[in-house]
């Protein structure tokens, strides 16, 4: 592989430290998950008060 010292080297983590990560990584996956929402709430409350919605329509064209 290359020269790496002992000291570079990769090491596993102990039980403690997986718990420990995968808890870290469900508290951010919420966390993105309600931010996302959070964000998707605000643009749908902007483009209703402004009249927006990307050209898209929930009405049949009267054309």
């Amino acid at each position: 592989m290359g020269n790496l010292s002992s000291e570079s080297r990769a090491r596993l983590l102990t039980v403690e430290e997986m718990y420990e990560l995968r808890r870290d990584m469900a508290e951010s996956s919420a966390w993105a998950r309600a931010e996302l929402k959070r964000r998707r709430e605000e643009k749908a409350k902007q483009s209703a008060e402004h009249g927006t919605n990307n050209g898209i329509t929930t009405e049949p064209s009267t054309k």
